[in-house]
């Protein structure tokens, strides 16, 4: 998948077609899924998705899944290393489910879920490990699951679609194929009996303002405001690989007013009274994504 190709795939019944207005609508959702997975994978970064064409006997849509340009290199600073990883985990977020039990390699090992090329085989074998923790990154982003159930419960709606899937271009196997009677649990029909947790907690990225620092290289409230002009709050900087860095002085910013900044927060909440409150002491900020640390 080195050159970005993608394909969402869907069987169905032989000879009847889908219904146009379910494709788009699961389209628009796998979209909106793998950008909330590219922002996990690579925060502050957005995929372009260019559809190339479609393919009614299958009902296939071509597309092209890359990187804004202005970003690409940003992106190989991090982990260029891994460009297929990193797109296959974007393409398949919607799809796979990762838990601690139940792994992303779980869905290539056995039928009906794949029929893989050996090559194929190989690199998800010798990869698990990586492409296990890219999609772990997802989860903490909740875009993803709503948008997942969002995905089949669209699908549900057309008898005629007997599966879905991704693969790696037009003539590639699919690498993940869902059936349809698995549509109905992953659109989170059984989860409406589960009762709701009182408690969570969240990831989000948020772009902010330096207004208040504590340079010392240990845990302390910070303050920050977010860009968007909401009002200031204080976060605990539990960034540890930051904080070493504020230390030896290699963070790549001058102590100056006005510094911008993109935070990973950690967001401990409680649900009172049918609303989510964040918890006391419960913002921290997980990671410093900008500015960078040498």
């Amino acid at each position: 998948m080195s050159d970005g190709g993608i394909s969402l795939y869907f069987t169905l019944k032989e000879g009847e077609k889908a219904d146009l207005e379910v494709v788009a609508i699961a389209a628009l959702e796998w979209l909106a899924a793998a950008r909330a997975a590219a922002a996990e994978i690579e925060p502050g970064a957005q995929i372009r998705v260019e559809l190339i064409d479609a393919d009614e006997s299958s009902l296939r849509l071509n597309a092209i899944l890359g990187w804004l340009e202005g970003q690409l290199e940003r992106i190989e600073e991090g982990s260029g290393q891994y460009p297929r990883l990193r797109k296959l985990a974007i393409a398949l977020a919607i799809f796979v489910v990762v838990t601690g039990v139940e792994t992303a390699i779980d869905y290539f090992d056995g039928p009906p879920t794949a029929a893989l090329s050996e090559e194929d085989r190989q690199f998800l074998q010798e990869n698990r490990r990586l492409l296990n923790e890219l999609l772990e990154r997802t989860r903490k982003n909740p875009e993803v699951e709503v948008r997942r159930q969002k995905f089949f419960r669209t699908l549900e709606r057309d008898q005629s679609i007997t599966g879905a899937g991704i693969s790696e271009g037009p003539e590639a196997a699919p690498l993940v194929l869902i059936p349809s009677n698995q549509f109905a649990e992953r659109g989170g029909l059984w989860a409406l009996a589960t009762e709701e947790p009182d408690e969570r907690t969240v990831y989000p990225i948020i772009d902010v303002t330096l207004i208040a620092p504590v340079l010392l290289p240990v845990p302390r409230s910070w303050v920050f405001q977010p860009i968007d002009g909401l009002p200031e709050f204080r976060a605990t900087m539990r960034d540890k690989r930051f904080l070493a860095a504020l230390e030896h002085a290699h963070v790549r910013e001058s102590l100056r007013t006005g510094i911008p900044m993109t935070l990973r927060l950690q967001i401990k909440e409680k649900y009172v009274s049918g609303v989510w409150m964040v918890k006391r002491r419960g913002r921290s900020v997980a990671e410093v994504i900008s500015p960078k640390v040498d």
